[in-house]
């Protein structure tokens, strides 16, 4: 089984001025990523806004993708979706292209019983051979992932290997890290929100799907290998950073609004593409993406 670890960015798509998927655009975006050593790709994940998508539009970028990345690095595909045969299918797709691994959010909209998320997962699981990562995210779902769920599902399905966690609650994260190893030495808890990537790491997580990594991975690679290697000192100066860009999700409710102004502004001359409704967003959100960007680099000394 694909092994999953370190810093996975959950990365945007990137749309033409009109909203229109633009699939060079994303390549070219791609490559950056890949130019600073990120240890995998999240395709239509949150920051993805896959929901944004039509079903065709998602294989046909994720076809795309998984073609230009060619192995360099794993890839893992979100098949999120309310309707249960829509996620298998979006499974079915991925694995037909080549993704590594899939991250499979509980369906939105209505809340589910413990019983129904049980239920929900273990058909996905049980129609893929691909290991297979649960995403919580309860501000987007509306409830969270229980422990004991997580713990049932994992000890019944053994390529549910593991969870991206995006949840405020840093004692939950640890809750799960700590009792799912009780019956998975192998399943692999991965953080999400920057601020928890280096207390995640100190009691034992394999790595994190965070925001800021999809427009400034050197900071969490960084943080990442600082880590690994032992030298606290620095993990600790690339820590400080990423907690600054925490201000990232406060800019635009859709926080992948500034984190793809973030990205053009970094690395593109095409000015940013934005798809209805989402092509309303704060006046200031340049100027504050572009003080954010400035701040750490004149701050911190850090090479943007």
């Amino acid at each position: 089984m694909m092994k999953f670890h370190g810093i996975i960015p959950p990365v945007v798509t990137l749309f033409d001025e009109s909203g229109n998927l633009d699939l060079d655009i994303n390549r070219k975006y791609l490559n950056e990523l890949l130019n600073h050593y990120v240890h995998g790709i999240l395709l239509m994940g949150s920051s993805g806004e896959f929901s944004s998508l039509t079903s065709k539009e998602r294989k046909l970028y994720v076809e795309e993708m998984i073609k230009f990345i060619n192995k360099r690095v794993p890839v893992l595909v979100g098949i999120g979706h309310t309707s249960l045969n829509e996620v298998l299918e979006l499974s079915s797709h991925a694995r037909e292209q080549g993704a590594d691994g899939l991250l499979v959010v509980n369906p939105y909209y209505w809340k589910l019983s413990d019983e129904q998320l049980y239920q929900f997962f273990s058909i996905v699981a049980e129609n893929t051979e691909l290991p297979v990562l649960l995403y919580n995210i309860p501000s987007l779902t509306g409830q969270s992932l229980s422990v004991d769920l997580v713990k049932r599902l994992a000890s019944n399905h053994t390529n549910i290997c593991g969870i991206k966690e995006t949840i405020h609650d840093f004692g939950h994260i640890r809750e799960m890290m700590t009792e799912l190893s009780k019956v998975r030495e192998d399943f692999l808890v991965f953080s999400a929100f920057d601020e928890h990537l280096l207390p995640a790491l100190m009691i034992g997580s394999a790595g994190s799907i965070n925001g800021s990594s999809v427009f400034a991975p050197e900071i969490s690679v960084a943080l990442y290998e600082e880590y690994k290697n032992g030298n606290l000192v620095e993990a600790e100066k690339n820590h400080k950073i990423l907690s600054k860009l925490m201000e990232i999700y406060t800019i635009c409710p859709t926080f992948f609004t500034p984190m793809k102004e973030a990205v053009h502004q970094r690395w593109l001359t095409e000015k940013a593409g934005h798809r209805a409704p989402c092509d309303i967003y704060p006046a200031d959100l340049a100027g504050r993406v572009s003080s954010l960007l400035k701040i750490i680099k004149k701050e911190e000394g850090f090479r943007l």
